[in-house]
């Protein structure tokens, strides 16, 4: 078995990465078919098609199989952390759900929710770093494994306070008139 691997290591790679992004890109239509709950700008932004352009990133593998390994773990966690929230969105419907987020924002403090991501992510990184010092290999499988989980505790923590602010933002309750005078 090893030696089939080894010699369709690639091909193998290629055809993970494509599972995930697919999985990535149908969780999230799943969660949010309008992308109102999308946490990446970019992708709110330029829609479905970009989504599906990014199972292109299946073909990585045949350019650099380290940065392949790399992008397949954060994509898996991506799909795994969507799916996680399918049954709720689907229960409260999206604008549901964002408005159960909203309140939650109006009723929260700033600091508990910039440490609940952070220290999320912190964990997550510290897993993926954990990993690296047990890699003897800089340059093996493993090395990359242990850096897309690090990659994936950085987008966790950027785009999860990127989502939070716009919540906040939008749970803000409007200033005052007296406020804009000076």
């Amino acid at each position: 078995m090893n030696e089939f691997i080894e010699n369709n290591f690639r091909h193998i790679l290629c055809a993970l990465l494509l599972f995930s992004r697919l999985g990535d890109v149908g969780s999230t239509y799943l969660v949010s078919p309008t992308l109102k709950l999308e946490a990446n700008p970019l992708a709110k932004k330029l829609g479905w098609p970009f989504m599906l352009l990014s199972l292109l990133v299946c073909l990585l593998p045949y350019y650099d199989a380290g940065l392949a390994i790399m992008a397949l773990v954060p994509s898996l966690l991506v799909s795994s952390s969507n799916i996680s929230k399918f049954w709720m969105v689907k229960a409260l419907g999206e604008t549901g759900y964002s408005m159960m987020v909203s309140i939650a924002a109006a009723k929260s403090k700033k600091s508990h929710v910039l440490f609940s991501n952070l220290m999320a992510a912190f964990f997550i990184i510290l897993a993926g770093f954990v990993l690296l010092l047990l890699c003897p290999d800089s340059r093996g499988p493993a090395f990359w494994f242990g850096t897309g989980i690090v990659l994936y505790g950085v987008i966790t923590a950027f785009y999860g306070l990127l989502y939070f602010r716009k919540i906040f933002k939008k749970a803000a309750p409007p200033s005052s008139p007296q406020t804009h005078n000076e």
